[in-house]
């Protein structure tokens, strides 16, 4: 019986030690702030794109400087939190959280650079919420569960972009900033409330 209970006990012991190396393992760099101002940025960039009606080309402009300022801003606050961290352990998650959004950042210049060469500048609006929904299924396990079904939304409603909203109907600036304006808040949102741990979290 005291063997029975000694192994219990170690058992026990056992998980809550690995319960305890997940949780030191999880990246919390992702911020509700920055990812609310991403979104907040898309709506005023829809908001500009109505005032100004600009050309496939200011489109493309426009779009891609908000979204560098969005990463830019959220870049910052996990550098500033995870940079200079003496922990390496804490540094090490932060890189390979942001190397989880390479392949869909990769991805994405390239497609948007071989779509406008193309002179199919209307496709890049549902192919850059596909990747962007990529981009946050794929660091699904540093984030909240629940952001996995907002990168689920961000993909469905790229397809339904390009299958259902033809030629110059997909740049229209309730299509991007309804999108990213909305995904982005819900993001924020979940992040805010913490969910569920993320994967990395959970023994």
């Amino acid at each position: 019986m005291n063997e029975n209970l000694s192994t219990t006990t170690a058992h026990g012991e056992l998980f809550e030690i690995r319960r305890m190396l997940a949780r030191a393992g999880a990246f919390d760099g992702y911020r509700s702030a920055p990812v609310a101002f991403s979104g907040a940025l898309a709506l005023l960039a829809g908001a500009v794109q109505r005032w100004l009606h600009p050309s496939p080309t200011g489109f493309v402009a426009l779009w891609v400087t908000t979204a560098a300022v969005g990463f830019l801003v959220n870049f910052g606050v996990i550098a500033r939190a995870y940079g200079a961290s003496p922990r390496q352990w804490e540094r090490s998650l932060a890189f390979a959280a942001l190397l989880d959004l390479l392949p869909a950042m990769v991805g994405g210049t390239l497609l948007t650079v071989a779509l406008i060469a193309r002179g199919s500048v209307d496709l890049l609006p549902g192919t850059w919420m596909i990747l962007y929904g990529t981009g946050v299924l794929a660091s699904r396990r540093h984030v909240p569960r629940p952001c996995a079904w907002i990168g689920l939304a961000y993909t469905a409603a790229g397809a339904a972009t390009l299958l259902l909203l033809p030629g110059g109907a997909a740049l229209r600036a309730d299509v991007m900033a309804g999108a990213f304006g909305v995904g982005q808040f819900l993001l924020a949102l979940v992040l805010a409330r913490g969910g569920e741990e993320p994967a990395e979290g959970r023994p």
